[in-house]
């Protein structure tokens, strides 16, 4: 989302001139770090004190006050929600990565509203949210060459995974959400079938304590890595030969997990029925299961033993996600969001002064 978000600010810092396109955080200093990292520069970061929206309210209304934003482009529901709460008559621009209801942002009918893929557009309509405001966009991550990554042998030897190994890597999901268990059974078969197994996991994905028990009671703990680094997953990339969507039966989040692994050069795996599998097409930009540990593992076994189909498909992902066309298409549509909610955001100051007044009225009621 970040990366995106990136691509986004640069387009309109080059569209409206330098220094007047704020960037602001919502979150922790490690939101602002990931920010700064994806070559972002915040101008101010608002805590979300254990995601508590109304402690954060008076701290945006404040950043507001002093910056008078013409138009704010939402990036999340979280966003949006903050932002419909402390700027009323500012027009908002929302990108959506995950289905929520539009009842949950004030004056959403008044919003414009990028979704990631088509299938979000349909459940963000089924939501509540105005068809008419709703364009779907192709994710966009950062080009290949773009992404740091610590060197491939050293992360596998820091694994313990050999060259015949193949090394899992599960995507992040919201913290607490996802299921560890799932992902390492899924191992489990796939080292069954004879095939040598790493299994990379966010130490804060759900039941992640449950699988650390399981792996000691095993001796399995040089097969099962656990990496607080993989919330950055370009920073173990170069190591993952196959990346795991998980979709989380409460809200699916995974509307990026495609775009993302493609990205960092490795085929996603991931469930039939969640937005990151909608995007996907099977065996050629990706690979989709059914619902299951067992047909999971049977995808990872098909992938392991077909290794050029792996590469073609890591190939096809990227042009698909990380090309420059990609990207620009992407940043367009943030760009005419604005246009349509606030024309006059995208006038450059001195342009301004020399457009009609009947001209400027004109665009300012629009």
């Amino acid at each position: 989302m970040l990366a995106a978000c990136a691509q986004a600010w640069r387009f309109l810092q080059d569209t409206v001139g330098q220094g007047l396109v704020e960037v602001g955080v919502l979150g922790t200093h490690v939101a602002t770090q990931l920010a700064v990292e994806n070559g972002l520069q915040p101008a101010w970061r608002i805590p979300l004190p254990c995601g508590n929206l109304r402690l954060a309210e008076s701290a945006l209304s404040r950043v507001f006050d002093a910056s008078s934003p013409k138009v704010v482009v939402a990036w999340g529901t979280r966003a949006a929600q903050l932002v419909s709460r402390c700027a009323h008559d500012t027009p908002v621009v929302v990108v959506l990565d995950a289905a929520c209801e539009s009842k949950s942002v004030l004056h959403a009918e008044l919003a414009e509203v990028l979704c990631l893929g088509d299938s979000l557009a349909d459940a963000a309509s089924a939501l509540g949210w105005l068809p008419i405001r709703i364009r779907a966009v192709s994710p966009t991550m950062p080009a290949w060459k773009q992404i740091p990554s610590i060197d491939r042998n050293s992360l596998r030897r820091q694994w313990g995974a050999t060259d015949q190994d193949c090394v899992i890597g599960v995507l992040p999901l919201s913290v607490g959400c996802g299921d560890a268990l799932f992902a390492f059974h899924a191992m489990g078969r796939f080292s069954y079938a004879g095939h040598g197994a790493h299994l990379v996991l966010d130490p804060n994905l759900g039941n992640a304590n449950a699988v650390r028990s399981i792996a000691r009671k095993l001796d399995l703990n040089d097969r099962v890595h656990f990496e607080s680094s993989i919330v950055c997953p370009w920073k173990l990339s170069a190591g993952v030969d196959l990346w795991l969507s998980l979709r989380d039966p409460i809200h699916d989040q995974t509307a990026l997990h495609h775009s993302c692994a493609a990205a960092l050069g490795a085929p996603i795996l991931a469930q039939s029925g969640s937005f990151a599998a909608a995007a996907i097409e099977h065996q050629v930009d990706g690979l989709v299961a059914g619902a299951g540990v067992n047909a999971y593992a049977f995808e990872m076994i098909h992938a392991a033993t077909h290794p050029a189909m792996m590469a073609d498909m890591a190939l096809a992902a990227r042009v698909r996600y990380a090309s420059q066309s990609v990207r620009d298409r992407f940043a367009l549509a943030v760009q005419e969001g604005i246009s349509r909610v606030c024309p006059e955001a995208l006038i450059v100051p001195d342009e301004l002064n020399r457009i009609p007044a009947e001209l400027k009225f004109s665009a300012a009621s629009t």
